[in-house]
């Protein structure tokens, strides 16, 4: 049965996302996350995801994929926090659990490597990151290294 899920995260960003006229700096994280996601997975970033009935659900941003063509949408409340949308029903019965959690995983992953990686620099750090496949699953891992 087709029913849209929604999965809160732990990420809180700004309640308000542009501030005199500005993006808010974590709301500007979230876009890279989302931009290098996308791209990790060879998708796209849009503004709305799809049901398993092909009804438009409108959110502040979305990774679609050629492996989940309906996509991953991502919200933020007026509280800040973040919270994935996606609808994984398939008829085959497969399902899209499996690419609905990649996606969300990449953003969830990509959005904490920025944010350290902001936060070192900011403490005038210098900044490395290293990115490498592990194991028989091709893992992703990510390395933040900051430096004096």
């Amino acid at each position: 049965m087709s029913v849209l899920s929604r999965y809160r995260t732990k990420i809180r960003l700004s309640p308000t996302r542009e501030v005199d006229g500005k993006v808010d700096p974590t709301w500007r994280l979230m876009q890279e996350a989302v931009e290098a996601t996308a791209q990790d997975l060879g998708g796209r970033v849009a503004d709305r995801v799809l049901d398993a009935y092909n009804k438009s659900v409108v959110c502040d941003f979305a990774v679609i994929t050629p492996g989940f063509p309906r996509g991953v949408g991502v919200r933020v409340d007026s509280t800040g926090a973040v919270t994935f949308l996606y609808d994984h029903y398939d008829q085959s019965g497969r399902g899209y659990r499996r690419a609905a959690a990649d996606i969300s995983e990449g953003i969830v992953q990509n959005y904490t490597a920025l944010a350290v990686a902001k936060a070192l620099a900011e403490m005038n750090y210098s900044v490395e990151v290293d990115e490498a496949r592990e194991g028989p699953t091709g893992a992703r891992a990510v390395v933040v290294r900051g430096s004096l």
